[in-house]
């Protein structure tokens, strides 16, 4: 079994696919995907399907670009000019994919291989238990009905903590 990782797919899924054939990926493999599945390349919405039916061959984290689209999908925000998600935003599976998506972490970490994978990084001063703490805060509400909430503040500079006791540097914020 071999672990691959990459990054910022960006709906470039025809050279996805040759990179894995270049790899000869295969069934045992595992594919770590640093975020950003989609935007700016053409075919996002392929991406987005190849992935979630690799299920647990893959490992996850989301980037800006798949928060944005989430975001538009709720509703809190609109596209951008340079953005390509309409194929997804029409797809008659758009439902189940922006499901699937918002339930993907925000931080991967395998104790046995020793590996952690963020899509952004994590702040020099914070400890990795701090990091899995503050990701796992957000995709709890990621995953819950305060979803909308979170991505109507998403893009904003308020609030500017995380929480009260942030401040003191004792929270996520």
């Amino acid at each position: 079994m071999t672990h691959y990782a990459i990054g910022d797919i960006q709906g470039c899924f025809d050279e996805l696919i040759q990179l894995l054939d270049t790899l000869n990926f295969s069934p045992e493999d595992t594919l770590w995907v640093a975020g950003d599945l989609v935007n700016r390349g053409p075919k996002s919405l392929e991406t987005l399907r190849f992935l979630k039916e690799l299920g647990s061959q893959t490992r996850i984290v989301l980037g800006n670009h798949d928060l944005h689209l989430l975001a538009i999908h709720y509703g809190t925000t609109t596209q951008r000019r340079s953005d390509t998600f309409d194929e997804i935003l029409n797809a008659p599976d758009r439902e189940d994919l922006m499901d699937w998506l918002r339930h993907q972490p925000l931080l991967v970490h395998d104790e046995a291989l020793g590996y952690t994978m963020v899509h952004a990084g994590i702040p020099p001063n914070w400890s990795l238990k701090k990091a899995r703490s503050c990701a796992k805060e957000v995709e709890q509400v990621l995953q819950s009905t305060l979803a909308i909430e979170y991505f109507r503040n998403m893009y904003g500079n308020k609030p500017d903590r995380w929480k009260n006791q942030s401040r003191a540097g004792n929270g996520c914020g």
